[in-house]
């Protein structure tokens, strides 16, 4: 069987970790260890939020288990596997017995959403809920997780759904056929891909737009520009929910599910074990190269060396020490630097463009009625804004490219062996949160508050010029004084309209100013949040860099001592045992070589 080679080959790799003292790479294997025995091939269903991730995986088994709706928002991964009887469980990490200890407490599989967020919102350390169901679909050990969504909800749920895809056999981009894929969606199909490669792009809610063709044939484009490999599915979750319960076979197959239940049955199926090969080739050459090289260093120390060149070898790792020490000071001095300037740099970035905004909003209402244009105004000020926020971010993803630059830069070149994981910047979308701006109150002008004002105008140009034409012979009320009247109250009339109009326009831009501060406010909450995670990225990444290049020093100053204290006999006798384990490991990494190409030898 290739899964008792691959255990083979990882409890071998295991074990000369485990000799090496290398307690880091012997918990990674292990973890590896327990994914290969497990038979589930793991689909992910990701996408942006509201896009009906959760609907698909209810009418994928044909049954409610994920919570879907305009209300309804994941925030925690829900797994749904076979089981013989309906059952759920909640999964909490336990800090106190390691990080890959899990906890799972059974809970009622109808209130399986109200423990999770019951549980987030005490703190719990909840990472997923897992659902059990007797699904034929499920039956060959098919899972499926409801992931939450990426891109414009936050930088936490994203990390989130990145932190389970490189485990995953496949994953299903779920982009409704409402509109084409955007900016943010490609961005992490093209980082998922690197992660996992076997990615489906399904398209829901066809049953809604006539125009879902055409979206298809846009986005295979784009996914072709974007060099993404992947097969796309349009379907429908409702006309699929329908089909099955009156279990009618034409309105299935008009959903186009079944083209979708096939990929994940036959294709899948078949690419589980590649997968399986491709997971355990990586982690173990990675693993069986870090020792390779420290025992290559050990053997390099094993060499007879006079006093003065075993002192001079220590003079020269203790003084490499000292100036890795200086430069980790100066590397996270320009960090903390860039960040600050980021924070400051984004902020008034994002104000200067919001305040364009405002001058244009302010042009538009010194000579437009807002209850003439409030429509098309709401929208085009949408429009201006969400452009503002996409090349605010847009300049973020590149400063951050250019921080993480900065900083290698202070890093000595034989250092940096890998750049930085830096996740992309994805622009958020608060307008859908902010409450839009209001109507300015007292638009209605009624016709009788209108013949009011005339009437007052009136009264005095008919008193005035009545007075005045008295004194010719003329009654009060004649011809002259009635048309005085009708001018000076059309005149009223028109001023008390100009004054209401004067009004609405202050009302408008006043309310207009605080939804774009409101905005603002929002915008720069995002912008701190992924600023924050970016100076985190970048901090564990040369902080591990750093730590490496210790940890090999360290190593090489222990070795230069422990070969000065040995004799000559200890030395010859430590090589021979470190060639032979080298030779040892070159066997186990040819294995390796073959598990990428499809075989594996007996040990």
């Amino acid at each position: 069987m290739i899964e008792t080679a691959l255990v083979e080959l990882i409890d071998r790799a295991t074990a000369e970790c485990a000799e090496q003292q290398r307690a880091d790479l012997h918990g990674r294997l292990r973890q590896i260890r327990t994914r290969v025995l497990d038979p589930t091939q793991l689909v992910l269903v990701v996408g942006e939020s509201k896009q009906g991730k959760s609907a698909l995986v209810n009418a994928i088994v044909n049954a409610p288990v994920c919570p879907s709706g305009d209300d309804v928002t994941t925030t925690v991964p829900t797994l749904v596997r076979y089981a013989d009887e309906p059952t759920a469980l909640l999964i909490e990490q336990e800090p106190a017995r390691g990080p890959v200890a899990l906890d799972r407490t059974p809970v009622p599989i109808d209130q399986v959403q109200e423990h999770m967020e019951r549980a987030v919102a005490n703190g719990r350390p909840v990472t997923r809920g897992e659902i059990g169901i007797p699904r034929a679909v499920l039956q060959n050990g098919l899972a499926l997780m409801d992931t939450p969504g990426v891109g414009s909800v936050s930088s936490f749920l994203t990390s989130t759904t990145l932190s389970v895809v490189a485990e995953a056999d496949a994953l299903l981009m779920v982009s409704d056929s409402t509109q084409e894929l955007t900016t943010n969606e490609l961005a992490f199909l093209k980082q998922a891909t690197a992660l996992c490669p076997n990615i489906a792009l399904v398209m829901p809610k066809i049953d809604r737009t006539p125009h879902w063709r055409k979206v298809l044939e846009v986005n295979r484009k784009h996914l072709s520009n974007a060099g993404v490999s992947a097969k796309l599915f349009p379907v429908s979750a409702d006309i699929r929910m329908r089909a099955m319960q009156s279990r009618n076979t034409n309105l299935n197959a008009e959903s186009g599910f079944p083209q979708l239940l096939e990929f994940l049955q036959t294709e899948l199926a078949g690419q589980h074990e590649q997968f399986t090969r491709r997971l355990v080739a990586h982690n173990v050459s990675e693993a069986l190269t870090q020792i390779n090289d420290s025992l290559r260093a050990e053997l390099a120390a094993q060499n007879p060396r006079t006093a003065a060149e075993t002192l001079v070898e220590l003079e020269t790792a203790q003084r490499r020490a000292e100036d890795l020490r200086r430069i980790s000071q100066h590397w996270q001095k320009t960090l903390n630097d860039g960040i600050s300037e980021l924070f400051t740099d984004i902020e008034y970035d994002f104000r200067e463009r919001t305040w364009a905004v405002l001058h244009e909003v302010n042009e538009i209402f010194e000579v437009a009625d807002p209850l003439m244009i409030w429509d098309d105004f709401i929208r085009w000020m949408q429009a201006r804004l969400t452009d503002a926020i996409s090349e605010t971010f847009g300049w973020l993803e590149q400063r951050q490219q250019r921080l993480a630059e900065m900083v290698a830069e202070q890093l000595p070149p034989q250092q940096l062996s890998r750049p930085p994981e830096l996740n992309p910047v994805l622009a958020p979308d608060p307008l859908d949160d902010v409450p839009g701006p209001k109507l300015p109150t007292g638009a209605d002008y009624k016709n009788f508050d209108q013949v009011l004002t005339g009437l007052r105008g009136s009264y005095g140009g008919v008193l005035m010029f009545g007075l005045i034409t008295t004194m010719a012979g003329l009654p009060l009320m004649n011809v002259v004084s009635i048309s005085a009247g009708v001018l000076l109250g059309t005149k009223s009339l028109k001023e008390e309209k100009d004054m209401r109009l004067r009004r609405r326009q202050t009302e408008a831009k006043s309310n207009v100013q605080r939804h774009i501060e409101q905005v603002i406010f929002q915008v720069n909450k995002d912008s701190k949040d992924t600023i924050r995670a970016i100076h985190k990225a970048l901090h564990k990444h040369f902080t591990r860099i750093t730590e490496d290049a210790q940890m090999e020093i360290s190593q090489s100053i222990q070795a230069i001592k422990r070969s000065a204290e040995r004799s000559a006999v200890d030395r010859d006798q430590r090589a021979r045992e470190i060639k032979q384990k080298l030779e040892e490991i070159t066997v186990l990494r040819r294995r390796v070589t073959q598990l990428t190409q499809n075989r594996i030898t007996a040990a």
